[in-house]
């Protein structure tokens, strides 16, 4: 084993449980990581409002935070981000009109805001899990020409691997499309991804990707756990991102906790 030096965590799903509660064991290993000098990063795929409320509880108010599933690196608290990479101003127009025209229901991200045409059940069911407020705009077409962060859909789960498929073969060769919750299939610039976002923060702590370790559950953490030194998947986690894992978790509540002391502070 390297010895960890960074620490990439995802929330839903492999920190978090429920969206909202850490465990106690993974809370206390954490803590005991970053007393030893170990560097704890959440990288999630929720934008950078909803992430930073957990900082604070974590105890690495100091830590840049990857959100927006790596498009975005930016400290606590702070209006500037340090790494930035929206989506291209004419595909997100491309992928607005594409959905539009399949009647998805459609979350665009300009800066911290998530505009949505109405305030749905989609956009309530987000709200419920991240409390990112939705702000109705009609329709999203009035923001052609802007580049947002990421553009996310929701469908039903059952129809999901079927939409993200059709959405990788339209756009896969010039953006990131992922898949992030059951229900979520999300477009990216093709310089984000949460691995990448990771090698940059490695980078500016001038700390070796060798030396970093990556955790997730969803194929948006695939990414993640395939760049980082140690990739460590969830129990629950897709087939891909166990494939990918040096070290598949027995605990799915607990599971950052128990790599955490098993392959960090051990």
């Amino acid at each position: 084993m390297p010895d960890i030096k960074l620490v990439g965590i995802d929330l839903d799903g492999t920190l978090l449980v429920d969206h909202h509660e850490v465990s106690e064991r993974n809370l206390a290993a954490i803590k005991e990581a970053t007393v030893r000098g170990v560097t704890v990063a959440i990288a999630t795929g929720r934008p950078h409002v909803s992430a930073q409320q957990f900082v604070q509880r974590l105890g690495i108010e100091d830590v840049p935070i990857i959100s927006f599933n790596g498009a975005v690196v930016r400290k606590p608290g702070a209006t500037e981000s340090l790494l930035e990479v929206p989506v291209d101003s004419d595909l997100a127009v491309e992928i607005v009109q594409y959905c539009v025209e399949r009647r998805y229901h459609i979350q665009y991200y300009l800066g911290d805001a998530m505009y949505v045409t109405r305030n749905s059940a989609w956009a309530q069911l987000y709200y419920s899990r991240t409390g990112q407020p939705p702000v109705p705009a009609g329709d999203i077409r009035r923001f052609n020409g802007e580049s947002p962060i990421k553009i996310l859909i929701c469908v039903p789960s059952d129809t999901a691997q079927d939409v993200l498929d059709e959405g990788r073969e339209r756009f896969g060769n010039e953006l990131l499309v992922t898949r992030s919750m059951p229900e979520y299939i999300e477009f990216l610039s093709e310089d984000a991804g949460k691995g990448k976002a990771l090698s940059w923060l490695a980078r500016h702590l001038d700390i070796p990707m060798e030396q970093t370790m990556g955790m997730g559950d969803m194929l948006n953490d695939l990414q993640l756990v395939e760049m980082a030194g140690f990739g460590v998947a969830m129990p629950h986690a897709q087939e891909l991102v166990k494939a990918a894992a040096q070290y598949v978790a027995e605990s799915g509540p607990e599971g950052v906790g128990e790599a955490i002391e098993k392959f960090v502070l051990s």
